[in-house]
């Protein structure tokens, strides 16, 4: 595989090419200087051959009052390390703004990290400007590219030089095939800004990978890294702060939030961090609204847990003298947390609440074997018997409700193989009778027979046959389970 750092000044159009070459909107483009920070990786398959892009902050960015010093050194940081395990640097600059001090500098630093280095200069949209490419030769550094992200204008070229390079390199040792990793579980982070999700990701791949701050709203893109535990393969995503819309003010927390926001719907397992000295908020329960409405599995993890500690002092008499001890006392109990949880929560109830400290490192092993019980349940098979004996024990229990005279009657049901979540076929004689209440006696009766840990229980309503007219026959296509 080849690994392709693709760098340059702030606002060159670096995630512009990323996207271009990726054919697929991976990381945010916005006109706004320093919206990249951490490295947004890229896996890519071009007639057999396999391409690691891997996107970066600007060069040379430097402390605005959108981008705090703390944030710019850690960009700087993350460029570096995309510079040191890159096999080629693909060095972006800008051909509308023509040739800056910074990229004579940026070109000077890169020559003595010994790498393979070619030039791109971007934004030459029709072939007239191409000669504004000119002035950069005296770069020296050769071959240069005349392209334009936005338009794909010589990516075709670019790419063809790319194939060359590549060679016969054989996957390995980074995202890997793109087919591949496309099929990995995902597990996506999500939660308020600044409640530990990048703490978390980092402490999860055991490496710093992404940028750890306490300044809220410090990732932006939807960070996608592969990971390997206990011989298994996941896709993690570190994602951006989920705001409440009311508190937006720019464009790219827009698309952050939009971002994420497509990360809960195509993850396969949700990890809802909450900051346990600040409790469940509003936003926290919108945020669990949210995957409850796309029907994701989901683990809560309440961070901090280690704030919600504090150290008591307590004096005792032994022997006429006044001891001191000092212990460490919870300022609340753990089931009292969850109870709240569950209470502001309740169409969470499947999941389940670990508490953590993702700066301490506690429970990050037990978080990695909740995640395997979960995509375990999830895979959860109840056979076509099991199942309907089940249904049939329940209706026996509970008849189903009725609305205006008639009743609901669930004739059979069978469970789909294809669903990301359990998720059962019941066939009923009536859709308007069918009431949630009921669906979730039905899903608690089924978690009688299994847990299904973390798993939500979807119910797909499909008409058998509707209710005979008065003195119509009775017979009926197919089985019926008794009320």
């Amino acid at each position: 595989m080849l690994r392709i750092a693709i760098v340059g000044r702030p606002n060159v159009g670096k995630s512009a090419l990323l996207n271009c070459l990726a054919r697929r909107t991976v990381s945010i483009v916005h006109d706004q200087p320093g919206v990249t920070r951490d490295r947004i990786a890229a896996s890519v398959e071009r007639d057999g051959r396999h391409f690691e892009l891997v996107d970066t902050g600007g060069i040379g960015m430097f402390e605005t009052e959108v981008t705090p010093k703390e944030i710019a050194d850690a960009v700087q940081l993350q460029v570096q390390v995309a510079i040191e395990t890159a096999d080629l640097v693909l060095i972006v600059t800008d051909g509308i703004e023509g040739l800056r001090p910074l990229d004579e500098e940026i070109v000077s630093k890169l020559r003595r990290s010994k790498k393979k280095l070619w030039l791109l200069v971007n934004k030459l949209d029709i072939p007239k400007h191409e000669s504004r490419a000119a002035e950069f030769y005296k770069l020296g550094i050769e071959p240069l590219f005349p392209v334009s992200a936005s338009h794909a204008c010589g990516i075709g070229e670019l790419w063809e030089a790319l194939e060359r390079e590549a060679g016969d390199k054989v996957p390995g040792g980074g995202l890997g095939d793109a087919n591949d990793f496309a099929a990995l579980p995902k597990l996506a982070v999500v939660g308020r800004p600044n409640v530990g999700k990048s703490s978390l990701v980092n402490r999860l791949l055991g490496a710093e990978r992404v940028i750890v701050s306490e300044i809220p709203g410090t990732t932006r893109d939807s960070v996608e890294l592969g990971v390997e535990f206990s011989g298994k393969h996941y896709c993690l995503i570190d994602t951006a702060g989920i705001r409440n819309k009311s508190r937006i003010r720019t464009n790219v927390e827009m698309y952050s939030r939009h971002w994420t926001e497509k990360s809960i719907a195509k993850a396969d397992i949700v990890l809802l961090m909450l900051s346990a000295p600040e409790g469940p908020t509003r936003q926290d329960r919108e945020i669990a609204g949210m995957i409850a409405e796309h029907q994701k599995p989901c683990m809560l993890l309440v961070n901090k847990w280690d704030l919600n500690e504090k150290l008591e002092t307590r004096r005792s008499m032994v022997g006429g003298e006044e001891k001191i001890r000092r212990q460490m006392r919870r300022t609340v109990s753990r089931s009292e947390y969850e109870g709240y949880l569950r209470k502001v929560m309740p169409f969470l109830d499947y999941a389940p609440v670990m508490f953590v400290s993702a700066l301490e490192g506690y429970y990050a092993l037990k978080i990695w074997r909740e995640i395997g019980m979960v995509a375990a349940a999830c895979k959860t098979v109840f056979t076509t018997g099991v199942l309907n004996r089940i249904i049939a024990r329940v209706q026996e229990r509970v008849q189903p409700p009725m609305k205006q005279g008639r009743r609901l009657k669930i004739y059979y049901a069978t469970q789909r193989l294809s669903a990301q979540t359990p998720t059962f076929m019941m066939f009923i004689n009536h859709r308007d009778l069918w009431v949630e209440s009921y669906g979730r006696y039905l899903a608690s009766q089924l978690r009688e027979e299994n847990p299904l840990t973390g798993c939500p229980i979807v119910f797909q309503l499909r008409e058998k046959q509707r209710d005979p007219a008065p003195g119509a026959s009775s017979r009926r296509g197919g089985r019926e389970l008794p009320e």
